[in-house]
């Protein structure tokens, strides 16, 4: 049986202290993890150092299957033309849901561009 999940997208800057901790260990590289915090859980996915800005992760849908939540996501690339920000960024997602028992898997989806 499958079920959409509702889920809260939190910045950085907003998320709970534990869980900007645990997210300034791991931006540095690609990854993606959860973390419980009181009745919530907060599944991140982070993308790396990327040379300038531009590069966004963006999490698609939660779903229930089953017993376990599948996560789709997808990144996104500046286009040749794009004016972007000449810095190193970290692009992340945080995204919240209600604390569940289910085992989270991540699913990375293939966008094309509009």
């Amino acid at each position: 049986m499958k079920e959409k999940i509702a889920f809260e997208t939190v910045e950085m800057q907003n998320a709970p202290k534990d869980i900007q901790a645990t997210v300034q260990q791991k931006w540095l590289e690609k990854s993606t993890f959860t973390v419980p915090s009181d009745e919530d859980l907060y599944i991140i996915i982070t993308r790396g150092e990327m040379p300038t800005g531009g590069y966004s992760v963006h999490i698609e849908s939660i779903e229930k299957i089953d017993e376990e939540l599948v996560v789709s996501y997808y990144y996104t690339d500046p286009k040749k033309d794009d004016m972007v920000t000449q810095a190193i960024t970290k692009p992340i997602v945080i995204a919240k849901v209600d604390m569940t028992n289910a085992r989270v898997n991540f699913k990375e989806i293939q966008k094309s561009a509009p």
